[in-house]
């Protein structure tokens, strides 16, 4: 049977749910049954976890700092308390359970913040070093930037290339990172651009965008969903088998 997938998806400013139909796309092309995830009571967030067998947390806005300790610099950008509060929880709790984990961009930023680090509220002005851009204007599929990825890392083994150009839509960035989690992948400036969790059986972040790479035909980031959705397969084999 195909895993099932949750999707948090952003919320707008009326209070509408949205979710770029790549998210889902990448998840079905990999052999996944995508679930969206609107904001829920607290209360459900347990028997929702228990219910799916992995979690894709999309990009979105800024995470309110006060989740590692820190008051609002002048350039944070908009929050959103309730999906915050929420999308703490999911992570927490999946991470709890070893369940399948993929975040991107936000999702990066919330498993950094779920497992102790910080961020910065905006890397071109809290950061000493110069940054390159990473809030690209341009298509999606555009690759802007360099990374390098750890060739000693899970995610090297997945990708199976070490440096190659990225896409980038964001102006927060992790700052201080803790166990479990270990940096795997910067950008020329420094960046933290990937991680991976050394406790887990498989949890990632990415600072960039896989999903669009995905759909579009490219066969690393393709390896990145085949293989989430083989971890999540097992997982639920696991489960079943327990029962």
């Amino acid at each position: 049977m195909k895993p099932i997938v949750g999707i948090t998806a952003e919320i707008t400013s009326d209070g509408n749910h949205f979710l770029r139909p790549v998210y889902a796309k990448a998840v079905i092309q990999a052999g996944g049954i995508p679930l969206l995830i609107p904001l829920v009571p607290e209360e459900h967030i347990g028997p929702l976890c228990d219910q799916i067998d992995a979690l894709f947390l999309t990009g979105g806005e800024d995470i309110d700092p006060g989740y590692y300790g820190e008051e609002p610099d002048v350039i944070l950008g908009k929050v959103s308390p309730d999906m915050d509060n929420m999308e703490y929880r999911l992570v927490r709790k999946m991470l709890e359970l070893d369940k399948p984990y993929i975040g991107v961009c936000r999702g990066l930023h919330m498993l950094n913040v779920v497992t102790g680090g910080s961020l910065y509220q905006s890397i071109h002005t809290q950061r000493e070093e110069k940054s390159i851009l990473h809030k690209q204007i341009a298509i999606r599929t555009h690759r802007s930037h360099h990374i390098k990825v750890d060739e000693a890392s899970r995610m090297y083994q997945m990708l199976q290339e070490s440096e190659f150009k990225v896409n980038s839509f964001h102006h927060q960035g992790l700052n201080e990172v803790k166990e479990p989690l270990r940096i795997v992948a910067t950008a020329s400036d420094g960046i933290i651009e990937g991680v991976e969790s050394t406790e887990h059986s498989f949890v990632f972040g990415f600072q960039w965008h896989p999903e669009e790479f995905a759909i579009d035909g490219d066969d690393p980031s393709k390896r990145i969903f085949n293989a989430y959705i083989a971890a999540a397969r097992k997982r639920k084999q696991d489960g079943q088998t327990k029962k």
